[in-house]
């Protein structure tokens, strides 16, 4: 393990960082409101408004919105207006606006809500590097919609907060935590689970890092399969194996 300290960042008032998100992503909502509570504030958020935004963040809603009790979260930019967090949109995080604000923050570090996949032009842009959030166990499950993965492979479910590089959820860890899966979970009740998780196991991680404690794990340069986005035939196959975990459980007991 490495370690991985930020020369005279002790607090979560001394950092420096700039967030970045799909415009009103659920998760990155969920993990910006996390690390504010905690203190950790951002300079800057910069959100892509995209169709790729668009659709990430309606494929999210429509499965947390059939959980009991989920509120849908205000939108990214009032947010930032109640916290005086300067907040700016891009058409796209690897086009020549996001550059021109990232250089301009000043930032030490980049942290992920959910985005695309960023270019090596964009993570070469901070000196201490890129913290992207995975709602998978890494290095078990890289890639897309990983959680449906590991439902449809039997793979660990789980979360990971690492260091981006130019290869897709390959970057150092700085932390991982396999998320046993309750009895009986729906798809939806997953999906809001490992928000949750994604959210605690960050803001552990920032924590870490102003108090000198985090550390960084190379991973295995291995051939596993990095998974691609999940077709609408697959989400469904996921639907009905948990239907059929949660009904051979009621049988059981």
């Amino acid at each position: 393990m490495i370690p991985f300290r930020l020369p005279r960042r002790t607090s979560p008032a001394d950092l420096r960082f700039v967030y970045l998100n799909l415009r009103d992503h659920p998760r990155g909502h969920l993990q910006l409101a996390a690390l504010v509570s905690a203190g950790f504030v951002p300079s800057l958020v910069i959100d892509e408004d995209s169709p790729l935004a668009d659709g990430g963040r309606a494929g999210q809603l429509a499965e947390l919105k059939r959980v009991r009790g989920f509120v849908e979260p205000e939108p990214t930019r009032e947010f930032c207006q109640r916290h005086g967090i300067a907040y700016r949109t891009v058409a796209h995080h690897n086009d020549d606006a996001t550059t021109e604000l990232l250089r301009a923050a000043e930032a030490d570090m980049v942290v992920l809500g959910d985005t695309r996949i960023l270019k090596t032009h964009i993570l070469s842009l901070v000196p201490h590097g890129i913290v992207n959030v995975h709602p998978g166990y890494l290095p078990e499950v890289r890639g897309n919609n990983p959680y449906l993965w590991a439902v449809i492979h039997n793979l660990t479910q789980g979360v990971s907060v690492h260091l981006i590089d130019a290869g897709v959820d390959r970057g150092p860890l700085l932390r991982t935590r396999a998320v046993p899966m309750p009895a009986g979970i729906s798809l939806p009740e997953l999906v809001h689970l490992l928000n949750e998780e994604c959210a605690a196991l960050l803001v552990e991680v920032m924590k870490e890092i102003v108090g000198g404690t985090a550390t960084l794990s190379p991973q295995p340069d291995d051939t596993r399969l990095t998974f691609r986005e999940a077709r609408p035939e697959i989400r469904e196959l996921v639907r009905t194996m948990l239907r059929e975990r949660a009904a051979a459980t009621i049988a059981r007991t």
